[in-house]
């Protein structure tokens, strides 16, 4: 009885060890890939030769607003997102006065700016670029929070969530497993070892 419990116990942990991350491998790698990039940037940004960013004007757009525009700054960035087809994740750039308004919109192909110069009635619409596979990587690795209230952000932000606990579960039941394996017990043993002197130490040096 004792022996047929045991078996269940490995089988709900290798289930958990296997398929989650099976199903996270994409975020996985993204972040794994992004990582290593932005350890050695400097390389890849000479050998991929990445040009800096520069804003280049995508349209320029009159608008007068009526009784109905909002009078809150927050809900008129909004407001004026919808208008130009670009509603999504945003912040307010500085603080709107009499002569303009600044709109940051992020974007995984290249980040917005939106300027509603009040006096001209214009608004103008920056992009930046040139886009690249290697910035829409940093771009993904950076992604997280629950401050902006767009369902692509809030399931991202939830997958990130996901992607901590899973790598907890990863480390909790890779011990079980190993623990398990009794003719492992002293490679393993020396692997947990090793790897907990080694972080303690960099940990240390790093804070002096």
């Amino acid at each position: 009885m004792g022996s047929s419990r045991w078996v269940r116990v490995d089988r709900i942990m290798h289930y958990i060890h296997l398929y989650t991350g099976l199903f996270l491998m994409p975020w996985i790698a993204v972040y794994a890939t992004s990582a290593f990039c932005l350890n050695h940037n400097k390389w890849f940004v000479g050998k991929l030769k990445i040009n800096p960013l520069k804003w280049e004007l995508v349209r320029e757009v009159e608008f007068v607003p009526d009784d109905a525009f909002p009078r809150v700054p927050a809900e008129q960035a909004r407001a004026i997102l919808r208008l130009l087809d670009l509603d999504g994740a945003h912040r307010i750039q500085g603080k709107p006065n009499a002569d303009q308004m600044i709109i940051f919109r992020i974007c995984g192909s290249g980040n917005y700016r939106i300027t509603w110069r009040r006096p001209r009635s214009l608004i103008v619409v920056e992009k930046q670029g040139p886009f690249s596979l290697y910035r829409l990587v940093h771009f993904l690795h950076f992604r997280g929070g629950y401050a902006q209230p767009y369902f692509v952000n809030i399931t991202w932000a939830v997958i990130v969530d996901a992607i901590a606990i899973s790598m907890l579960l990863w480390v909790l039941t890779g011990v079980y497993l190993w623990y398990r394996r009794s003719r492992r017990l002293l490679i393993g043993t020396l692997c947990v070892v090793t790897g907990l002197l080694l972080f303690v130490c960099l940990t240390v040096l790093l804070c002096t």
